[in-house]
């Protein structure tokens, strides 16, 4: 029986038809995957199915669900709160926008779960505990005290999870539900989706550009291309392509610059930092980074590998200045990036750079994509003119075409905003950049021309790259020292070696 059914789908937008012919049935019990490159239509496909298009759009075709004849494309909005959340569940692929920023996790499971089933708050309580237990958060009676901000990227994209299956949906859409998990957390994540579909009868319909993900877990899999699907294929047949590019690591002269070419550009001392606090009628601290120290000279990439949660998206925003230290410091090119003898904002800006996990959160969605690329510059003395060509190339670089670079974050896919976030940080020529999973929302094309870019800009500014990411082969790739953390401690430095990198 069809869980779930999509029958000759057509979404535009004004003139411009994003999809158009997009057809696919999910059987119940069965896992659909929907593959496709970064901007092909997959996550419209997705929102038409749950109701949460723009109120612009105009759609054709039919959606339908398991057991009933109606066609949820013109279902109105009173009939989707009986639909969503409980016979459809979703995980979108901006995990922490699905979350509320001023309410704590726990609220907001237990919220799900009361409105759609009859059950006192005690036992509301019970099954979120149980449900944040089920997608591997450690010590869920804390996730559930914590707001979304104080949690890593992968932590929320597994409470949003645990929102989406609390109720037993009969249907699961999942929009790249493992891009910013770890292998181990990965596999486990999707082991409990499979037991859900054995168990629970759940048609999934599992959007996703990782040819790993559907070996692993697809009964079927849909292909879309230019907003149009393909035949549904066994997923045997589909061919693996997710190897890294073979873009060798050459090691270039360093490029030209104002210090020798083996300085020190980055220095991380005695790093920790402790959230919450400690006191006689209160204790809630939770230390999330103890002792860090590690340096790297310029032209040179750091690779950070640990599990979701360990502390690397922390160290990170601290490095960038984006949270101070509980104690210890950072300098980039001697200067100090911490206390209250640091630099200013803009010095500082021209120092370090980061492309952010969350592409979408990190965007503001009332400017155009130029205009943002574009600031930096301005705010460093150049015209608006000047910056705004400077910006074009760069997003042209970075794989957007023209017609995308003066449109709103909100028109692009998450790949998409992903390439705009590398553009912005790189536009000014900074001596640092973190880059905080800066593939994981790239189909394999275009990350292998992002990371031909980030190689080539790295040579000629000399900038210093600290990679985070859950991609053993990324990192073994880009790296040219690995540092493990492993809850909040470098626990291993080694040269990389594919066999050395496990973050377990």
């Amino acid at each position: 029986m069809n869980a779930l059914g999509v029958d000759d789908l057509r979404i535009a937008f004004g003139d411009t038809v994003p999809v158009e012919g997009v057809s696919l049935d999910v059987r119940a019990g069965s896992i659909h995957c929907l593959l496709g490159a970064s901007g092909s239509g997959k996550t419209l496909t997705s929102l038409a199915a749950i109701g949460l298009l723009p109120p612009t759009a105009r759609t054709e075709g039919a959606i339908t669900l398991g057991g009933t004849d109606a066609n949820l494309l013109t279902v109105d909005q009173r009939a989707w709160t009986t639909i969503r959340g409980a016979r459809i569940g979703y995980v979108g692929q901006n995990a922490l926008g699905c979350l509320h920023p001023a309410f704590r996790v726990g609220w907001q499971v237990v919220e799900a779960i009361r409105r759609h089933r009859r059950v006192t708050r005690r036992e509301a309580n019970d099954l979120m505990l149980e449900g944040l237990a089920a997608v591997d958060l450690r010590d869920p009676e804390r996730v559930a005290r914590s707001r979304p901000a104080q949690l890593s990227g992968g932590m929320c994209q597994r409470v949003a999870l645990a929102i989406a299956i609390c109720n037993r949906p009969q249907v699961l859409i999942a929009d790249e539900p493992t891009t910013a998990l770890d292998h181990e957390t990965q596999d486990r994540v999707l082991d409990l989706i499979r037991r859900r579909v054995a168990r629970d009868g759940l048609g999934v319909l599992m959007i996703t550009h990782d040819h790993s993900v559907v070996e692993q877990v697809a009964d079927e899999v849909t292909t879309i291309a230019g907003g149009r699907s393909l035949p549904a294929t066994d997923p045997a047949s589909v061919t693996t392509v997710n190897t890294i590019a073979d873009v060798t690591r050459t090691r270039l002269p360093a490029a030209a610059t104002d210090e020798p070419a083996n300085d020190t550009t980055l220095e991380i001392e005695g790093v920790g930092k402790v959230f919450g606090r400690s006191g006689p009628f209160r204790s809630d601290a939770v230390r999330v980074l103890s002792d860090v120290t590690f340096s790297a000279s310029a032209g040179s990439t750091v690779g950070l590998v640990g599990r979701s949660g360990s502390g690397k998206s922390t160290l990170a925003k601290i490095v960038v200045g984006a949270l101070d230290p509980t104690n210890g410091s950072v300098r980039v090119g001697g200067r100090l990036m911490t206390g209250p003898n640091r630099v200013g904002r803009l010095e500082r800006a021209g120092l370090v750079q980061y492309v952010f996990q969350d592409p979408f959160g990190s965007l503001n969605p009332r400017r155009s994509v130029r205009e943002q690329v574009a600031e930096p510059l301005v705010a460093a003395g150049a015209t608006s003119l000047e910056a705004g060509d400077r910006a074009r190339q760069f997003l042209t670089d970075v794989g957007l075409t023209s017609a995308q670079i003066d449109r709103y974050p909100t028109t692009l896919s998450g790949g998409q905003c992903q390439r705009v976030g590398v553009a912005r940080a790189l536009i000014r020529r900074p001596r640092v950049v973190v880059l905080d999973e800066p593939t994981s929302a790239l189909d394999w094309e275009i990350r292998a021309g992002l990371l031909s870019l980030l190689d080539e800009l790295q040579h000629e500014i000399g900038a210093t790259y600290i990679l985070i990411s859950h991609e053993l082969a990324l990192v073994e790739r880009m790296s040219d020292v690995v540092h493990r953390i492993r809850d909040g401690r470098l626990v291993d430095t080694n040269a990389t070696a594919a066999e050395q990198l496990s973050p377990s």
